[in-house]
């Protein structure tokens, strides 16, 4: 009976985090199975390529060079952990849904790290040759989600 209160008290909560997740890995699963195909890029516009990238760093490919996968996996867990503590603990709504995004989006990417070893990043957004590091939903759900957070911490004391 709590947990059927619980589950309606945050549906919304629960919703944000299953569609990030569901999302997530339903474009990496199409990325992945059609690997060869997008190895070389698939211009979608004049600013925007798919192309299949394998991440063993972090967030837009950050450290990739370095070969700490297997660690990241463990830190990964550790902030879901503590992002699961704040969710729980917020009383904001706004809070929660930020949060709710960091979580669906470090789920997704440990998910790959279980699975494969590393992160399947495939959105190429760039300008001319100058090209923002490969990401994929997971990393924007993450970005969204902390950006949101950090404004309501510090700028929207009142919400």
């Amino acid at each position: 009976m709590k947990l059927i209160k619980i589950i309606k008290k945050e549906i919304i909560i629960i919703c944000i985090f299953f569609f990030t997740v569901i999302i997530d890995q339903i474009t990496k699963f199409y990325i992945y199975e059609n690997k060869f195909y997008f190895l070389e890029g698939v211009k979608l516009y004049s600013w925007l390529n798919l192309v299949y990238v394998e991440n063993q760093g972090i967030s837009f490919g950050i450290l990739s060079e370095l070969n700490i996968s297997f660690y990241l996996g463990i830190i990964s867990t550790l902030v879901s952990f503590y992002i699961f503590y704040l969710i729980k603990k917020s009383d904001k709504s706004s809070e929660k849904i930020a949060l709710s995004l960091i979580l669906g989006g470090a789920i997704g990417n440990g998910i790959d790290r279980i699975k494969v070893g590393y992160v399947i990043d495939f959105i190429d957004v760039h300008v001319g040759e100058l090209h923002w590091p490969v990401f994929n939903f997971a990393d924007s759900f993450i970005t969204v989600g902390g950006v949101l957070y950090f404004w309501l911490i510090f700028f929207n004391k009142n919400h």
